[in-house]
């Protein structure tokens, strides 16, 4: 999965490590760089690879600080830490997305980070809906295929559904399993939604983890509980559960 790469700026190096250690409970989030130099900041931010920056009050004066966050506060989502409200209050007027005073629990923590996906992931989706819209333009009227957009390591692929053999889920997250590729790809998308899509082009639910092309089905074996071992044309092996045996009509009777 793509992550979201942060920023850790703090003159104090318990306030680095305790933040760097609350973001390796969020799977969306990767602490790449941990700096106390205030020099450091700017030309790390400006690298055009970094979304989150933590910056801490003590680090840069009201007048650096006010400046930095002007700079950067359009590309990139800034989370101000001090320990003074008012302080904290007046760099949230000049764009920063949210502000911690210390010491701050890990609720309020969660908070933040909930704050910063709902931002980030609307930046992420005016890209994909922009191209979803244009592909549609050019698809012909009775044509009902419509390819899955998915956001990669810094670029936004466009997957044919006839090249998706089967789709597990991963939480709030599926992975497309490729007939040219060996690994998965990661989709922020659930499986319900993705059967939504996909349902019209053979896909069908064979688990309440897994869906699969019929098309791609090469064998079907039972098993000692009621259920069929499933093998796809590339050699992979998926469990058919009992419950939605009556997907498969007209192949099992």
């Amino acid at each position: 999965m793509n992550k979201y790469n942060v920023v850790i700026a703090s003159a104090n190096e318990k306030t680095r490590l305790n933040i760097k250690h609350l973001l390796e409970f969020n799977f969306d989030f990767e602490a790449v760089a941990l700096t106390s130099n205030k020099e450091d900041v700017l030309g790390i931010c400006l690298s055009g690879e970094i979304d989150v920056l933590f910056i801490d009050s003590n680090l840069l004066s009201d007048d650096e600080q006010n400046q930095l966050i002007e700079k950067l506060s359009s590309d990139i989502r800034i989370v101000y830490l001090s320990d003074n409200s008012i302080q904290a209050a007046k760099a949230f007027d000049l764009g920063v997305i949210d502000y911690l005073i210390a010491p701050f629990c890990n609720e309020r923590f969660q908070k933040c980070i909930r704050k910063l996906l709902r931002e980030l992931n609307r930046v992420i989706e005016a890209p994909i809906t922009y191209i979803q819209n244009l592909l549609k333009q050019f698809q012909l009227p009775n044509h009902s295929k419509e390819p899955i957009v998915v956001k990669d390591t810094g670029k936004i692929r466009i997957i044919d559904t006839d090249d998706i053999l089967w789709v597990g889920s991963a939480g709030n997250y599926v992975e497309l399993h490729l007939s040219n590729e060996q690994r998965p790809i990661l989709h922020r998308e659930t499986l319900g939604s993705m059967l939504d899509k996909l349902a019209s082009h053979g896909f069908i639910r064979i688990h309440r983890s897994a869906l699969v092309k019929k098309h791609s089905i090469t064998e079907l074996k039972p098993t000692d509980n009621g259920d069929y071992l499933v093998t796809l044309k590339n050699g992979e092996l998926l469990n058919l559960s009992r419950r939605y045996k009556q997907n498969m009509v007209g192949i099992l009777s």
